[in-house]
């Protein structure tokens, strides 16, 4: 039996695989709207929007993805440092 403190060798490893699972759900989440929001570009760019909307509207939409993917990167980093650590302790 483990005594208070002490944790098995395959902790870390799922605790690490419950970040990546939870953070890959939030990325979907998050990445949604933008989705949705390029079918509203497409939907806007065949009925006749004026284009400078459309390059609004598709500029928010990278800006979306972009920033979600980098702080889903970001996340994982820290998140691989963290298990790295767990893991050497």
């Amino acid at each position: 039996m483990n005594q208070k403190g002490q944790q098995t060798w395959w902790s870390p490893v799922v605790h690490f695989g419950v970040h990546i699972v939870v953070g890959s759900l939030i990325f979907v989440l998050i990445s949604l709207p933008a989705f949705g929001l390029g079918l509203l570009v497409q939907y806007l760019a065949a009925n006749g929007t004026a284009p400078y909307v459309i390059q609004v509207l598709t500029l928010l939409e990278y800006a979306i993805v972009t920033i979600d993917a980098m702080a889903f990167l970001a996340y994982l980093v820290i998140t691989g440092i963290n298990a790295v650590r767990e893991m050497t302790e």
